[in-house]
């Protein structure tokens, strides 16, 4: 997407209270001398992820009071921009922006509600689903279940999964700091992605057999 583009989808969602701040954050001129420009962050976060890109987010509480790159109003207690992050898909950006949608939903479910919240679009790595065998390794003695499960993909998959879930891709490789055992691919599993979906959430998951270490109970399912 490109910068004028996010400028105008900014300037409509942060509203005419927030024209001032939205100007800042596209202008070409840095507000600040040696530090980037807020347009270059937001490269990383468009309101709209890619094609198999993930929506990831970071809340913080403790934050500086007063930020040379505010949030806009009413958020302008917070940094509009934060480093530092952690993700689970790699690689993750050096800095994320203020957003004001996810700030909302968290403080409503974490009162008082002081939360400021970021968010990146994480580039999901796919896995060819013909080349996996869905039963690897669940014929071993120790096999136990792993799953895996993201938000779906705002923009959907260039190699989706089976309907209704073909804005899921059809297969991942699931990142390995995330998960016991992490193998060249998953397939997507209908079964629990639908289970995920009947309590209201958009998710895209995915299913493996792991062998557990001994002295581990394996858990079949």
């Amino acid at each position: 997407m490109n910068h004028s583009r996010i400028c105008r989808t900014l300037a409509r969602l942060v509203g005419i209270g927030g024209l001032i701040s939205a100007a800042v954050a596209c202008s070409q001129t840095d507000p600040v001398n040696g530090k980037p420009h807020r347009s270059e962050y937001w490269s990383h976060s468009p309101p709209v992820c890619g094609v198999d890109e993930v929506r990831e987010y970071q809340c913080e509480e403790l934050l500086p009071l007063r930020s040379a790159l505010p949030a806009p109003p009413p958020y302008d207690n917070c940094p509009g921009v934060i480093e530092d992050l952690v993700g689970e898909l790699d690689p993750t950006p050096k800095v994320a922006v203020f957003d004001g949608s996810y700030t909302d939903y968290i403080r409503k479910r974490q009162p008082p509600g002081h939360s400021c919240c970021y968010s990146w679009c994480a580039s999901v790595p796919l896995a060819d689903a013909r080349l996996i065998d869905p039963n690897a390794r669940c014929d071993n003695g120790r096999a136990m279940r792993e799953t895996y499960c993201f938000d779906e993909p705002e923009a959907g998959s260039r190699a989706p999964g089976a309907p209704p879930f073909d804005r899921c891709p059809g297969a991942v490789v699931p990142p390995e700091g995330e998960v016991f055992y992490s193998p060249s691919g998953a397939l997507l599993d209908p079964v629990l992605t639908g289970e995920r979906r009947a309590l209201g959430f958009r998710s895209c998951c995915y299913a493996w057999c792991t062998i557990a270490p001994p002295g581990m109970n394996a858990n079949k399912e």
